[in-house]
């Protein structure tokens, strides 16, 4: 038995992915070079599974997938920051903590490197581990089962936020399952990455203006 064979078995499948993901908790590295790691060990494991990287969906991004990207951000951003967050802020009585964040208000410096880094380790590592990995390894698993594969990729994508507290991990799991059903549609990791980039980039920019109450702000909605 070869090794691509071996490698594709459903259990040794399994196995990388946990492998993968218990990469984010490793000592020695830190934000950003984790996701460095990540992305290097996700590229490693499917082209030895594979002999290529196709199962990752990095496909081309033309005109009708920027309008897609549009769309989906738009709908997201809109439907996150003014119903889905304050409806659960509402429900855990206490917003998301976003006090990590402090760092960077008013920092030019270092609202730049952030923005950087979250290319890089959220943008790109997360939608690659959570959804162009995860995806690949729980097929190999679980078969057709979509909707599971999409349920259990947005737990894992969950559960690295748990700093954020239980509203922070809600709304963690909420954008989760709405990138894995982005994913789940079109089937290209770019548009994911591009949509988790600027929800991204929205959040650092109103970090940066001391604003983050403004994801807190809209209780009285409800």
């Amino acid at each position: 038995m070869n090794l691509k064979v071996i490698l594709n078995n459903k259990w040794i499948a399994l196995l990388l992915l946990v492998i993968t993901f218990s990469l984010i908790y490793n000592p020695f590295t830190k934000f950003p070079y984790t996701f460095c790691v990540i992305i290097a060990v996700i590229f490693l494991f499917t082209y030895l599974q594979d002999r290529s990287f196709k199962n990752l969906n990095c496909k081309k991004i033309g005109v009708s997938e920027i309008k897609i990207i549009i769309i989906c951000y738009l709908v997201l951003e809109l439907s996150m920051d003014f119903i889905f967050q304050p409806l659960v802020s509402k429900i855990c009585n206490e917003p998301a903590d976003y006090s990590s964040f402090k760092i960077i208000e008013g920092n030019p410096k270092m609202y730049f490197k952030w923005l950087f880094n979250m290319w890089i380790s959220a943008a790109i590592g997360e939608e690659l581990l959570f959804r162009g990995f995860a995806f690949s390894q729980l097929k190999k698993l679980l078969g057709e089962k979509k909707i599971l594969i999409v349920l259990l990729s947005a737990i894992m994508f969950s559960l690295p936020h748990l700093y954020q507290g239980i509203s922070g991990l809600i709304m963690t799991f909420l954008f989760g399952l709405a990138f894995g059903f982005i994913y789940l549609k079109f089937q290209n990791i770019w548009i994911n990455i591009i949509v988790h980039g600027l929800i991204d980039t929205v959040f650092l920019t109103l970090s940066y203006y001391g604003l983050t109450d403004f994801y807190s702000g809209f209780n009285i909605i409800f």
